[in-house]
C-alpha cells in the first residue's frame, strides 16, 4: 500500500474491512494521506510518523486559525531597488549590495549577511536552496550580463550573456525554478539551464505568441505565458518549446476589451527550504491572476497549478494530441474563482503553495484574509469536522473561517449598457460568469496598520513603510 498514490491509497482502504483498518493502524499510511491531503510533500526528516505527523496537523491548524506564537521585526532603508521571498529568506538590493536576512523560524533566529558584487546590478533572483543568487548587472551596452555566485560565500558560478534591442523597454524579472533561470522583459523570453550555462529558449526564435503581457514557470519543464488567453508549454529539448494548450477567458462585447493579464504564484524551490520537516508540493500551487479591463475595471481569477497541468501531462502520455484551443465553458466554469478585484496588492510574494494574503485598511488598523485553496471536502477519510460556511469567531484572536464549496460559486454579472463605459460598476462580460473553485478564508484584524503583506508557508510578513526605513513584522 505505501507504493500507491493517495487517491489510490484511500480507494484501496474503502475496498474491504481488512485493508480499512490496516490503513487505520499505520502511522506511515496515514502520514502519507495526510501530505496529500494537505498538497505537502516529506522532506526526509528523521521524526517517527505518529510525530511527523502530530506537528503536520498542528501546521494546518496554524494556518486555519492564523495562530502566531512569535513576532519578530526586521529593519532597513526605506530605498529598496528589488526584494525577493524565498525558501524562508527575503533579500533587498540597492543596486550595490544585497542584504540577505535569513527569516527567524520557531526553532531558528535567523541570520543576516550583507553581499557587495563588485558590479552595479538592475534586478536579482534568489534560490537559497541550491545556495545560488542571479544579478543582472546595470548596462548601456546591447550585450548584457548576468552574473551566478553563491549565496554563502559569493564565489562566481558563471556568466549568462545576451543581446538587447536598443528600442526595447528594458524593465527584467528573474525567475529560479530549479536549473532554469528564466529573464522576461518587454515582450521577450529568455530560459537557460544555469548549471550548464546554455541558453534553453529565446523567444524572438520560437512561435510564442506577440505580444504577451506575463510569463511564470509552472515546473522546471513548463511555463505559462499571458496575452488575453493563458498560454501552457512544455519545453521540448534540447531547445524549442511546444504550445499544449491556450485557455480562453469568458467573451467580451469588442475586442478592445480584452484584458491585461499578469500572474504571480509562490517561487519553485530546487531543494525543501532549510530545517523545514515537510513542504508544499510544487504541483500544489496556486496561480494568481490579476486582469484590467480598461483603465479602472480590475478582476482576480484563481487557478491551480494542477488545473494548468492536466493538459500537460494528457500530451507527455500521448494521451492525445495538445488542445490547442480550450474555450473558458469547457474549463474556466468549474477550474476557477474569477473576482471583482478591490483589495490594492502592491507588493510580490503574496502567494505562497496554495495560499495567499491580501489586506484591506480599517480605521483601527488592517485586516488580512488568508485565502486557502486546499479545498478538503468534508467526505474526505482524514478531514476535520466540516467548519461553518458563515464566518464566526474562532479562539481567542477573533479569527474568522469562513468556507466557499462549489455549491456557492461566485457570479460576476453581465454588461447592461450597449457601450462599455470603463467605470468601476460596468461589465465587460457578454454572458453571466460563474465560478466554483472552492477555497476557505481566515480573517483577522490587527491593530497597526500595514502597506502590504507576504507569506510564506511558515510565516505572515507585515510591511510598514515611511519615509526613513521599512519594518517587517515577521508572524510565526
Amino acid at each position: 500500500m505505501v507504493n500507491l498514490d493517495s487517491k489510490s491509497l484511500l480507494r484501496c482502504a474503502s475496498v474491504s474491512r481488512s485493508l480499512y483498518l490496516t490503513f487505520h493502524s499505520s502511522s506511515l499510511l496515514q502520514y502519507m494521506a495526510q501530505l496529500a491531503l494537505y498538497g505537502m510533500e516529506d522532506t526526509g526528516s528523521d521524526l517517527s510518523y505518529p510525530d511527523i505527523s502530530s506537528l503536520l496537523r498542528d501546521h494546518q491548524r496554524a494556518w486555519e486559525l492564523l495562530d502566531w506564537k512569535r513576532t519578530v521585526t526586521i529593519e532597513f532603508p526605506a530605498y529598496c531597488q528589488a526584494y525577493e521571498l524565498v525558501a524562508g529568506v527575503f533579500a533587498r538590493s540597492d543596486g550595490k549590495n544585497l542584504k540577505i536576512f535569513g527569516l527567524p523560524s520557531r526553532t531558528d533566529d535567523g541570520y543576516t549577511i550583507i553581499r557587495t558584487p563588485d558590479i552595479q546590478f538592475l534586478e536579482f533572483a534568489i534560490e537559497p536552496t541550491q545556495d545560488v543568487v542571479a544579478f543582472l548587472e546595470l548596462s548601456r551596452h546591447l550585450t548584457q550580463r548576468i552574473h551566478l555566485r553563491n549565496i554563502s560565500t559569493n564565489a562566481p558560478l558563471g556568466i549568462l550573456s545576451f543581446t538587447i534591442h536598443p528600442s526595447h523597454i528594458f524593465r527584467p524579472i528573474l525567475h529560479f525554478a530549479d536549473d532554469r533561470l528564466g529573464l522576461h522583459y518587454t515582450s521577450r523570453i529568455l530560459i537557460w539551464n544555469w548549471q550548464q550555462g546554455s541558453l534553453i529558449l529565446d523567444s524572438s526564435r520560437e512561435n510564442l505568441p506577440h505580444p504577451f503581457s506575463d510569463f511564470v514557470f509552472l515546473s522546471r519543464d513548463a511555463f505559462l505565458v499571458t496575452t488575453t488567453a493563458l498560454h501552457v508549454y512544455v519545453f521540448n529539448p534540447p531547445s524549442s518549446a511546444i504550445l499544449v494548450s491556450t485557455l480562453h477567458l469568458p467573451m467580451t462585447r469588442n475586442h478592445s476589451l480584452s484584458p491585461q493579464i499578469t500572474v504571480h504564484s509562490g517561487p519553485l524551490h530546487a531543494r525543501p527550504p532549510a530545517g523545514a520537516l515537510f513542504t508544499p508540493s510544487s504541483r500544489e500551487r496556486i496561480q494568481v491572476l490579476s486582469l484590467e479591463y480598461g483603465l479602472d475595471l480590475k478582476y482576480t481569477m484563481f487557478v491551480h497549478t494542477n488545473t494548468l497541468s492536466r493538459y500537460i501531462e494528457r500530451y507527455r502520455n500521448g494521451q492525445a494530441a495538445p488542445q490547442l484551443d480550450v474555450p473558458w465553458d469547457l474549463w474556466g466554469p468549474h477550474g476557477t474563482r474569477f473576482m471583482k478585484h478591490d483589495v490594492p496588492r502592491t507588493w510580490l510574494g503574496y502567494a505562497h503553495g496554495q495560499r495567499m494574503i491580501q489586506k484591506r485598511d480599517t480605521e483601527s488598523g488592517t485586516e488580512i484574509d488568508v485565502i486557502d485553496f486546499n479545498y478538503v471536502p468534508s467526505s474526505s477519510a482524514l478531514s476535520e469536522p466540516p467548519v461553518n460556511t458563515h464566518p464566526c469567531p474562532i479562539g481567542d484572536n477573533n479569527v474568522r473561517r469562513t468556507t466557499f464549496a462549489r455549491s456557492q460559486p461566485t457570479v460576476l454579472p453581465p454588461s447592461t449598457s450597449t457601450v462599455f463605459s470603463g467605470s468601476g460598476s460596468d461589465s465587460p462580460f457578454i454572458t453571466e460568469v460563474v465560478t466554483s473553485l472552492p477555497y476557505h478564508v481566515s480573517s483577522v484584524s490587527l491593530p497597526l496598520s500595514f502597506y502590504a503583506f507576504m507569506i510564506d508557508d511558515e510565516r505572515v510578513i507585515g510591511v510598514q513603510v515611511d519615509e526613513s526605513d521599512i519594518k517587517l513584522t515577521v508572524r510565526l
